[in-house]
């Protein structure tokens, strides 16, 4: 077990709606939603959500806007209330830090999602 500290560590929220008969996740720091028909590609979807607002922050050195908009808070109480009932599962994120950290080739990061699906 590495105990490597993360660079970044993001909170996911998934859920079924039941309105819109899909799957949603939302990201509790940046705001950011995907939405899709079954749970393996809402992770894969909001893993490169993340990876790419990541990259695209860290490439410019600007987190201000990647952090603006987070999620409503009734989200992350619902992320706290289903962390609680369930360890979250870790997403690795695959972030390029070339520009940002030089002479670094990978800096960890990860989201840790918190399902009620």
């Amino acid at each position: 077990m590495s105990l490597e500290p993360k660079f970044i560590q993001l909170r996911v929220y998934a859920e079924f709606s039941e309105a819109h008969k899909v799957f949603v996740a939302y990201c509790l720091e940046t705001g950011g939603v995907v939405t899709a028909d079954d749970e393996d590609t809402l992770k894969d979807m909001m893993k490169e959500l993340l990876e790419d607002e990541l990259t695209y922050a860290l490439r410019h050195k600007n987190l201000t806007n990647l952090f603006s908009s987070p999620a409503p808070l009734d989200i992350w109480k619902k992320w706290y209330e289903t962390a609680k009932k369930m360890k979250p599962q870790s997403i690795p994120l695959d972030i390029d830090t070339s520009e940002a950290f030089p002479g670094l080739l990978e800096v960890p990061s990860e989201a840790q999602m918190a399902t009620a699906c």
